[in-house]
């Protein structure tokens, strides 16, 4: 059965090379539509042309290895198109390449990277990589769900105005905040759906504003301010998630927005048919200099198991381009 997330894009066929994908107002950051999910249009455009073109699915390569994108223009909210054409079709990866437009006017290009996660093509050896600092304990999820305090991480939810997606998220965020600057946190999942390699592909994109939790400035997407909140409201009502808004009006007050100019995904393995109920999301930076910042992801599932990581290369802009009202910027 298709997820949430598969009918809101609602992708088409129109050709041998070509897909429409719709939109939904859950995408919407003022004028625009939010990466993240542009990144999941791509994503399921890739992985539906993999097992559907005749050539690509006789290779049997039906993951996504890699996903990298270029984010030339803000998208609309209006439909997209979205043109694929091989550009290597291999016995054990193949490479696709795919451009997004509306309106006739190319907005992300992309490449797709095609493998088969159950089918070995060299060694394996483990590593003795962590995550550094170290995470707190891994949640007691039948509590967290049950409405019943949480001894390292507090639920809550934001539900506003910009990117009303993140109304079916429930979020937890570690007791105490984040200690070192430039690292956060934190549990993600769906209300009533789990998550697929769609869903991953998006989530890589839904995490805080690092340039505004480095800055402290209170801003919509600013981690610290959003787990204070979260804190102050558990102390209230221990157990239930504390559900936040968001409007128009305040971000219009932002002094900064960050803009993606590249996204790379990675992704470690196949999900499970069921999908996956909770994952853990750490975002990192290392240095936001100038207006440019990097932003690194690293993903996994309730087992602390690697499932992605991603890499993105932001601008951190004037906030007010992006929620003036009539058309959106038409680039960076």
């Amino acid at each position: 059965m298709a997820t949430i997330l598969e009918k809101q894009i609602s992708l088409r066929k129109t050709a041998s090379d070509s897909y429409t994908s719709s939109w939904h107002p859950d995408w919407a950051v003022g004028s625009t539509l939010h990466g993240g999910c542009i990144t999941a249009v791509i994503h399921h455009a890739a992985a539906t042309h993999l097992v559907t073109d005749p050539k690509l699915a006789a290779q049997n390569q039906p993951d996504i290895l890699n996903l990298h994108l270029e984010f030339l223009r803000f998208c609309e909210q209006c439909d997209s198109t979205i043109t694929i054409t091989p550009l290597k079709i291999g016995p054990t990866i193949s490479t696709l390449q795919l451009r997004l437009s509306q309106n006739g006017l190319t907005k992300v290009v992309a490449l797709a990277i095609s493998t088969n996660f159950e089918k070995p093509v060299g060694p394996t050896v483990t590593t003795d990589w962590t995550l550094l600092p170290p995470p707190k304990p891994v949640p007691n999820f039948e509590d967290v769900l049950a409405h019943q305090p949480e001894e390292n991480w507090v639920p809550a939810r934001l539900d506003g105005a910009i990117l009303p997606m993140t109304g079916r998220i429930l979020v937890l965020d570690p007791r105490g905040g984040f200690p070192v600057d430039g690292i956060c946190d934190a549990w993600n999942g769906f209300i009533g759906e789990r998550m697929d390699a769609t869903y991953l592909a998006l989530m890589t994109d839904v995490v805080p504003s690092m340039s505004d939790t480095l800055m402290r400035n209170g801003g919509l997407y600013d981690a610290h301010a959003f787990c204070q909140k979260s804190e102050r409201w558990a102390r209230e009502a221990p157990g239930v998630p504390g559900v936040f808004t968001n409007s128009i009006a305040e971000a219009m007050q932002a002094s900064t927005l960050n803009s993606t100019v590249t996204l790379d995904i990675e992704f470690k393995r196949r999900l499970p048919k069921e999908g996956l109920r909770f994952i853990f999301t750490r975002t990192a930076t290392k240095m936001l200099q100038g207006g440019r910042m990097d932003l690194e992801v690293t993903i996994c599932n309730e087992d602390m198991d690697l499932l992605c990581i991603s890499h993105q290369v932001i601008l951190v802009l004037e906030a007010q381009r992006k929620f003036r009202g009539g058309r959106a910027e038409p680039k960076l």
